[in-house]
């Protein structure tokens, strides 16, 4: 009987069967499946690796590559969505207070006595004014001001203390809407720049527990540039222009690569605040800020190219004279602070803004002088009606205002600026604006100037515009053109920008002007940056603040780094005791020490940071602290212990008298026992008091103040341990031949503090930022070869500027 078992045959015998194939060949079969399993698995998890690995790389890559790129478009993205909601949250509550402004002064007190309108219309702003006084003064002084000259001042690389901190940021949004809303001529373009500043710092700091790359300082610098652009953009619903602009008053060098930063959060901010001014406003679609409808067919003639120039001209000089007449004004009160009017408005920081309010809002009551300047209207409103379609001169007079409706916009220019005439109204308007801005952007509180400055200029155009209809007898001229023109022209002089023309033209929504803004913008700037320095830099200037000035174009400079270093140096030295790093420590606030190999050689290794080494010197003497704390808490167990003993032996005192002292007793005393005996025949009470005595007098012994003055100058004289401590091993050098063009090269590009100067790799002198200033104004000190300034112009200005604040808060100087 046979059986098939499979592939290999196998046959039963009656005794033990037998295999009809070679077992040979059934090995080799069973071996080659084996090995067919085994490189089956083999590529299985080859393939997973590979999976896994591929896996990885694309995370790795992710991680690496693509998520910090993604990142700084979301985080460009979130900041212009921010932006655009708090510009337009701000926007709306200063319309809102200016409104009731207007409509309880005029319209509710309509039929009160002119006293009780007068009264309401000044207390109004004076109550805001000192809300933002005070408000600022609590929270945080650093909102004080525009913003622009610090964040240039920041850019540069120089720290300035909480200047981007969340209370300065909330002092500053606060404080800014009710000191806009107060009327005074004031702006927020400059704040917002501070405020953007801020909200990228707040951000910045969350993303790094997620992105270390966030923890770069250079990266944050660039990140604000941005917020800079984002800041102004929102302003004026004007990407490019406000990219442009910000570039030119923030940035000595601007790096290319952070345009894309700049120009996509300028587009999301004035985006979105646009959509939510159509959302607000029911517009049908999105349109221009100021809206303007000159003809595109015949803008203006040739000739009129002539009075475009001679505007610029005007605008130069009188930017040039704004900034002069704004630094002087206080300079002279710093000079007269002694004086005794100063003296009466310093002693309390609101006197000063409610005496500039109460002489605004006086000038400008519409029972008043206001009635013949437009007093009622807000700068907004201004503008608007200064860039009207509508020449003002052909208008009726105002007997003859009733015949037009009175919703309509002639009546409005009418009634605003035709008492008696225009060619009144717009010079005193022109010249109340122009004097009491400079005097608004001192007081202190968050205050831009831009604006303000650009209803000036729009006001000068306007009246050029309406004298040149009148001579010419034109229907051709448009008034309305050349206030643009001037309003250009007189905020480029100011702040020496020529983005003011492309920002024009985006609020506007027209080019039809554009040749003769650019001609006005580029003359008014080019005599403005021969007079006098752009409005932000003349406060750099007043302030003190550490900032780099540019080469003057008309000098040659033939001096070299040895010329203006300084040689008087502090240093540290391998050999140094750590005795001598807490002299160093105290007698200089140099942020960074170089590291020389030794007192003869001075062979430059290297720069430690002053943190660096306060956090040595401490923990070298932790030991002694901790010392001192334990003799402390020692001092303080004994007091308890005496007091708790004094309150138990009290009451057995009171009870039982104790007992009269035997012969046993007074024995006991003559004898000079041993401690140990004396502890034994003495009672529960003596054996305390005992203890506590021997406690104090070990106390007395081992913890004197002499003992630990020993202890620590043992620790101070032993040599110093820079294994522990962050070596820069490649600080900035320079060497003594270097032109003066190509170390101010170095310093505004690289943002650079101070460099070394070395010769053949010996240290030879320090050149900072301060001696470089004075080499390009041609100045030294009086003794200029004393210890070096390295990094301490921050602490300088923050002394200086705490020191100007508790003296004279008021009179703080910010546009």
């Amino acid at each position: 009987m046979m059986a098939s078992s499979g592939e290999y045959e196998y046959e039963k015998t009656m005794m033990t069967g037998k295999y009809e194939l070679q077992l040979q060949q059934f090995a080799r079969d069973i071996a080659a499946k084996r090995r067919e399993e085994e490189e089956r698995r083999r590529l299985n998890l080859e393939e997973a690796r590979r999976k896994k690995s591929l896996t990885r790389r694309v995370l790795y890559w992710a991680q690496v590559k693509l998520f910090p790129y993604v990142l700084d478009w979301v985080f460009i993205l979130v900041l212009g969505v921010l932006m655009a909601a708090l510009s337009f949250a701000i926007d709306f509550l200063i319309q809102y207070i200016t409104r009731a402004h207007s409509v309880l002064s005029l319209q509710l007190l309509e039929h009160n006595h002119l006293i009780v309108q007068y009264i309401f219309w000044v207390s109004y702003p004076v109550l805001f004014i000192v809300f933002s006084v005070v408000f600022v003064h609590v929270v945080s002084p650093h909102a004080i001001g525009s913003g622009i000259p610090e964040m240039k001042t920041v850019l540069r690389g120089v720290s300035l203390t909480d200047y981007l901190s969340f209370k300065t940021l909330i002092s500053k949004t606060v404080a800014l809407i009710t000191a806009v809303g107060s009327s005074l001529p004031i702006g927020k373009e400059g704040p917002f720049v501070h405020i953007s500043s801020m909200i990228a710092h707040i951000m910045s700091k969350f993303i790094t527990t997620i992105n270390r790359v966030y923890m770069n300082e250079a990266h944050n610098y660039e990140l604000l540039a941005a917020a800079c652009a984002v800041g102004v953009s929102c302003n004026f619903a004007a990407p490019i222009g406000g990219v442009l602009f910000s570039i030119e008053v923030t940035a000595t060098y601007f790096a290319v690569r952070n345009y894309w930063r700049g120009f996509f959060g300028a587009v999301c901010g004035a985006f979105l605040f646009q959509l939510a001014g159509v959302w607000y406003q029911k517009e049908s679609t999105i349109t221009a800020l100021f809206k303007t409808s000159f003809p595109p067919e015949f803008p203006f003639d040739l000739k009129e190219l002539i009075v475009f120039s001679l505007i610029g001209v005007a605008c130069g000089f009188g930017g040039a004279l704004f900034v002069f007449y704004h630094r002087m004004y206080v300079l002279t009160r710093r000079k007269y602070r002694k004086h005794f009017y100063t003296k009466y408005l310093e002693k309390s920081i609101v006197i000063y803004p409610i005496l500039v309010t109460v002489l605004y809002t006086s000038l400008t009551f519409p029972g008043f002088l206001g009635k013949y300047m437009a007093g009622e209207l807000t700068q907004r409103q201004a503008v608007e009606q200064l860039f009207s379609n509508v020449t003002w001169s052909s208008l009726p007079s105002l007997e003859d205002v009733q015949e037009l409706p009175e919703d309509s916009e002639e009546y409005q220019i009418i009634v605003q600026w035709g008492n008696p005439s225009v060619f009144l109204s717009l010079p005193l308007f022109l010249l109340v604006q122009f004097l009491f801005t400079a005097l608004a952007t001192t007081l202190p509180l968050p205050a831009g100037i831009f604006f303000p400055v650009f209803v000036q200029g729009a006001a000068f155009g306007r009246l050029v515009g309406e004298v040149m209809a009148v001579a010419t007898g034109s229907p051709a001229i448009n008034p309305g053109g050349y206030a643009v023109v001037g309003a250009a022209a007189m905020a480029g002089s100011v702040t020496h920008t020529i983005s003011t023309a492309v920002i024009v033209f985006e609020v506007t929504g027209q080019i039809t002007h554009i040749l003769p803004i650019m001609i006005a913008v580029l003359i008014a700037n080019a005599i403005a940056s021969l007079l006098q320095p752009s409005i932000y830099d003349s406060i750099i200037l007043i302030r003190q603040l550490p900032y780099l000035p540019d080469l003057k174009p008309n000098k040659y400079y033939s001096s070299y780094a040895a010329d203006f270093m300084r040689t008087s140096l502090v240093y540290l030295t391998y050999q140094s005791t750590y005795g001598q790093l807490k002299h160093l420590l105290h007698s200089s606030k140099h942020s960074s020490f170089p590291l020389v190999d030794a007192p003869d050689s001075k062979v430059l290794l290297g720069s430690v940071s002053r943190h660096s080494l306060i956090r040595l010197l401490e923990n070298h003497l932790v030991g002694v602290k901790e010392h001192a704390k334990q003799i402390e808490e020692n001092k303080k167990n004994i007091k308890q212990d005496r007091k708790k003993l004094s309150e138990d032996n009290s009451p057995v005192e009171s009870r039982s008298p104790s007992p009269s002292p035997g012969p046993s007793g007074e024995l006991f005393r003559k004898l000079a026992m041993p401690s140990s005996l004396s502890k034994i025949f003495a009672s529960e009470e003596e054996t305390d008091s005992a203890e506590l005595s021997a406690l104090e007098q070990t106390l007395r012994q081992s913890t004197t103040t002499e003992a630990l003055a020993e202890l620590e100058e043992e620790l101070l004289s032993q040599t110093m341990d820079f294994h522990s401590v962050q070596i820069d091993p490649a600080p900035f050098q320079l060497v003594g031949r270097t032109s003066l063009y190509k170390v101010h090269s170095l310093f505004s590009i690289l943002n650079l503090s101070h460099a070394y100067v070395t010769n053949t790799g010996r240290l030879v002198g320090v050149v900072t930022l301060k001696d470089l200033t004075q080499a390009i104004d041609g100045r030294r000190d009086k003794a200029p070869n004393t210890s070096p300034s390295i990094g301490e112009q921050e602490t300088e200005y923050e002394m200086q500027r705490m020191q100007d604040s508790a003296a004279n808060p008021e009179v703080e100087v910010h546009s």
